[in-house]
This record gives C-alpha cells, structure tokens and sequence, in this order.
C-alpha cells in the first residue's frame, strides 16, 4: 500500500481488482464446494446429517451479523487495511478447518472464517469505487459480480474431484496458498486508504445489530420446521423486532452511527437498494426448488443434473461483465430494469413446468432468469456505490450486502412455506420435504408452481418501484430544462 489511488496505473488499477476477484472465486468456491462434501465430512467426523449442516449455517449467520460493523470499520481504521486483514484471518481459519477432527472444531473454525470472509465482502465493493473512476466502475463490479458465479460454477466439480481422490480437508487446505497469494498482492498493489477524520466505534449499535439478526435468521431458517407459532421461533422473532426497533433508535441519536440512516435520504441508494432486496427475495426460489425437480420429479442422475444446472452461472459469467461495459456507456437504470423484466419472465416460464418436462426447456427458463439477474446486477451495484459519499464507501457497501443476505434468506423460507405447504394441501398431510410417494410428484409440481408465481409476483413489485423511479427522474430532468 505506497500509493494514493489517484496516483495509481491502469494496470494497478486490475491488479487491485485482481486481488479482489480472486477472494471473490475463493467465496463462490466455499459453499458449492461444501455443499458436496457434507456427507463425506459428516461420516468421517460420525456426526448426523442434521448436525453437519451448522457448518453452513454457522458461516452464514456469522456473515450476515457482521457484515455491516465490517464496513464501518472500514470506513474507520482504513478499507484496504481492513480487507487484507480479512483475509489473514480467512487463510488460518481455513488451515484449521482443514485439521478439525470434530465438529465442535470445525463449527469454531467456520465462524472465524466467516468472520475472515465478512471484512473482505464488506469493504470489497467500496475498494472498487474508491479505485476506479465513474465511466469505468460498472464495468469492474461486472467483472466482480461475475467472480462468485465463477466459483458457484466450478464448486460442485472441483469439490467432487477433491472428495472423490484426496480428502476433503483440501476443500480447505487448498485456499490457504492462495489467500496469501492476495494478500501478498493486494501489499504490494493496494492504494494507501487512510481516513480523513478519526471516528468511535458504534459498540452498541453493533450488539443490537447482532441481537436483531442472529434470532432473525435463525426463526427463518428452522421456521417451518419448527413451526412458525412455535414458542422458540415466535420468540426469536420478537426479540429481532424489539432489538431492530431499539437499533435504528440508537443509530438516529448517535453522533457516528454504525449504519449512517442519511444514506436512505438519497433516493437513487434506497431505491436500488429495494430492487436489489426484491430480486433476492424473488430469485431465491429456485435454488431451493430446482434440485428436488430436477433430481425426484425428473429422475435426472446427480452428475448430469450438475452439469445442466452449469450452464446458467456460465451465461452469468459472460453476461455480467458485459453489462457493466454496457452500463457505463449507456446508463445502468434503463439496463436494470430491462433485466427485471427478464427475470420475471423467466420466474412465470419455470411455473409452467411439468413431471414432464425436457430437462433442456428447465434449462432455458432458468438461462433466461440468469440472463436478466446478470443484465441488472451490475449496473444496479454501480448506481448504488454512485450514491455513497467517499466517506461512507465501507458502510454503503457493506449495508447492501447485509440487506441482500436477509433477503435471500429471507426469500428461501418463504419459498419453503409456499412449496411444503402447497404440497401439505395436495396430500392432505403435514409434509417437510420431498420423498418418493404416491402422488408426491403431483403435489410437488403444484407447489412449485405456487412458489414460481408468488415469486413472479415479488418481482413484478421491484418492477414497479423501478419505473416509478425512471418516470421521477424523467420529470426532474424535464424540470430543469424549463
């Protein structure tokens, strides 16, 4: 870190995006990976399947209930500092989760990872716009976006690979060279980021954060398992509510907030930030869905359901990074919203599917929601890192990715409502998952389609929002021509 990033070359300017992609690659990686691996990780360590998924979820909470104190320390004590930080601290873990010999370890080891994971997730995006200029950052967040899809693509195969001829420790052993890798180049290649004004940390703004979303995320998670009016989950959600009330409370009294609430104030932020929670909520439905249709409704052997299911993160690959170039030449709103409609197109195609269905039409559904998620994550990613003052790159960033993850998980569980309990309606029983049965397909295609639909309509309400905001701002431009 020698240089101001106004000084820095073109070529620094990649290489920093670079060091950024790659721990990108390396989070896309993680869970495709893991996912793969649960049941030889769960026999070797003898630990049940249901006890084996804390690994994931461990890592997802973490994240989730970190993420936004990360950027703010960013914005405090340096982003680049704080992100080669994170990824010290996400190379050790992962040599530790590689040597766990029990769960309870391996468990620990997770949440330092995750808590590794979440500096860099929370300050990568902020680097991005305090390094490229304007005309040139949709294109770097598209090569970004575009850097966890490639992960996601290359999990499941490099996984299987990993588990079927070496062990699967190397799932985690293997970061480890190249996390100090990165940091190696992100030392020498990062621009000096020292902040303008000294700042406290928000410590009780943190804690009611994490009080909010640790017992959020956990009643969405076990919500329908453990039913919804039961007394842990009714409980849960509660104390989210009263501790998310005492929070914005705090954070709109306090002199150095963790999440700065006059970002909202700016509607090209808030609004982006909505459509950008919409889509999570929305696209979440399939990656729930489509393995149990794919694998119990069509009978679609395990390694070829893999290699279809390849096919959407390869049109996202090469899609993302061409919307962000298309992005900075011709405006990210219009583009976005032409990606909405994509993707809600393909959300009503996929709830015409069938027990019949080709697998190849499936396919095509899904290329098409990819193909419209690709088209607006970009431009949607530059439009909201436009909106933030230099000051506040680590804390706007990083608040998008808590709201994203929330979303998403939140998305999941409402899918796993409308999909079980559609299926519950049809079989005339309580039902928790899917298992083969007479008339367990019919009731599983009639769930998906409520599932799809409901989505659909999610998507139709971003949809909404974004035309709202284009016809505003086509008012105000006309305005100020008079």
């Amino acid at each position: 870190m020698k240089k101001d990033n106004q000084a820095l070359t073109e070529k620094e300017k990649w290489l920093v995006l670079t060091v950024i992609v790659i721990k990108m690659i390396m989070d896309g990686l993680d869970g495709s990976m893991l996912n793969i691996a649960l049941p030889s990780i769960s026999q070797n360590l003898g630990v049940s399947s249901g006890a084996i998924i804390w690994i994931v979820s461990s890592y997802m909470i973490t994240t989730s209930t970190t993420v936004l104190s990360f950027g703010r320390l960013g914005d405090i004590i340096g982003k680049t500092k704080f992100y080669l930080i994170g990824i010290a601290i996400y190379a050790a873990s992962s040599l530790v989760s590689g040597m766990a010999n029990s769960l309870e370890t391996l468990v620990i080891a997770r949440v330092i990872q995750a808590i590794g994971a979440s500096c860099t997730m929370a300050n990568s995006q902020g680097i991005i716009a305090m390094v490229f200029p304007q005309n040139q950052r949709g294109r770097a967040l598209g090569i970004y976006g575009g850097a966890i899809s490639l992960g996601s693509l290359a999990g499941p195969t490099v996984g299987g690979l990993i588990v079927a001829y070496m062990d699967w420790r190397y799932i985690f052993l293997l970061k480890v060279p190249i996390a100090i890798l990165a940091i190696i180049l992100g030392i020498k290649y990062f621009p000096r980021d020292t902040p303008e004004k000294k700042e406290k940390v928000d410590y009780p703004g943190a804690i009611l954060y994490a009080v909010a979303i640790v017992p959020l995320l956990y009643s969405l998670q076990e919500g329908y398992n453990a039913g919804y009016t039961s007394l842990v989950i009714l409980s849960g959600l509660g104390l989210s509510v009263v501790a998310f009330t005492a929070f914005f409370i705090v954070q709109k009294k306090s002199k150095a907030p963790l999440l700065d609430l006059n970002l909202f104030k700016n509607p090209l932020y808030s609004v982006n930030i909505l459509t950008s929670l919409i889509l999570g909520l929305s696209n979440s439905c399939f990656s729930i869905v489509i393995p149990f249709y794919m694998q119990g409704v069509l009978n679609t052997p395990v390694n070829i359901a893999g290699m279809y299911m390849s096919i959407s993160p390869i049109i996202v690959i090469l899609v993302t990074p061409l919307s962000g170039i298309l992005s900075d030449r011709i405006g990210g709103e219009k583009l976005a919203l032409v990606g909405q409609f994509l993707n809600c197109g393909g959300l009503l195609l996929m709830s015409t599917l069938t027990k019949s269905s080709p697998v190849i039409i499936m396919v095509l559904y899904l290329s098409v929601i990819n193909f419209g998620n690709a088209l607006f994550q970009a431009p949607n990613n530059a439009l909201i890192m436009s909106s933030i003052p230099p000051d506040k790159l680590g804390i706007g960033g990083s608040a998008s990715q808590a709201i994203r993850n929330v979303g998403w998980t939140a998305g999941v569980s409402f899918s796993t409502v409308v999909l079980y309990g559609g299926m519950s309606s049809v079989l005339g029983y309580r039902v928790t998952g899917y298992v083969q049965g007479s008339g367990m397909e019919d009731a599983f295609i009639f769930g998906m389609r409520n599932a799809f639909l409901i989505s659909s309509g999610i998507c139709i309400v971003g949809i909404i929002v974004s035309v709202i905001k284009l016809l505003r701002n086509k008012r105000s431009i006309q305005k100020a021509g008079i």
